[in-house]
């Protein structure tokens, strides 16, 4: 009888313990856009451009993208490249541009940020 009796009062302090240290509520949050570079007849690649989030996140976050455009000469091969250069609470910073002879006149991206 005792016996069950220290069973359950443990019982019961490991389930009010456990309770007490559930995590809180997840404050995550996304921000996403697009950002577009349009030249014809003279290319503006390669470019580096800064996005500012419209609200500063608490940590670093992570940010997903891809290309949503290409304007590129037929005559030569294609070849698109978006590299992520940096990324802050308040900003990321991307380089967008082309490789050897591909002569590109527009490049779009989509984005997402996430923390």
């Amino acid at each position: 009888m005792a016996r069950a009796r220290i069973h359950a009062s443990l019982l019961y302090t490991v389930l009010v313990l456990s309770i007490l240290h559930l995590p809180g509520p997840a404050t995550a949050r996304c921000e996403s856009g697009d950002e577009d570079e349009q030249g014809f007849p003279v290319s503006p690649f390669p470019i580096i451009r800064t996005i500012q989030f419209k609200t500063p996140f608490v940590a670093k976050p992570s940010v997903m993208y891809g290309i949503t455009m290409l304007d590129i000469n037929y005559a030569e091969n294609n070849r698109a490249k978006i590299q992520l250069m940096g990324v802050e609470k308040s900003n990321f910073t991307v380089w967008m541009g082309t490789m050897y002879d591909t002569k590109m006149y527009g490049l779009g991206m989509r984005w997402m940020a996430c923390d």
